[in-house]
């Protein structure tokens, strides 16, 4: 049995952050079609967070991520109001996310709001 000093020290060490690495790699799956990938997130009660996908420009994780959405089809972390490709919307519904067919993650149509509802404001320089 191995130190924990000895462990860093040593071969077992590279041994574990290998596999670390190979497994942090099969988190992320392409789309199909594109060069994007993405990792899904599951559901968090404690974190109030619904399942859902971070999308990125590159294979693996890697690249600036793009947009993520939520299972409900609404934006995650910022990404309310982005359209997304119709290749990536077609594959997310097919996983079950609730894509709106315009492809707009969570937004909203002027002539579905109610008036009493909302105020509209047009700022201007």
């Amino acid at each position: 049995m191995l130190t924990f000093k000895e462990f860093l020290a040593g071969e077992a060490q590279k041994k574990v952050l290998d596999k670390i690495n190979i497994f942090e790699h099969h988190v992320y799956q392409n789309i199909p079609g594109t060069k994007n990938s993405f990792r899904e997130d599951p559901t968090n009660t404690s974190s109030m967070t619904l399942k859902h996908a971070h999308v990125y420009a590159k294979p693996k994780g890697m690249g600036k991520e793009l947009y993520s959405v939520n299972i409900n089809g609404t934006g995650h972390d910022g990404s309310s109001g982005k359209e997304i490709p119709n290749s990536h919307a077609d594959y997310f519904r097919d996983k079950g996310y609730q894509i709106k067919n315009d492809n707009i993650l969570e937004s909203l149509l002027l002539n579905n709001l109610e008036p009493d509802e909302y105020e509209l404001f047009i700022l201007g320089e």
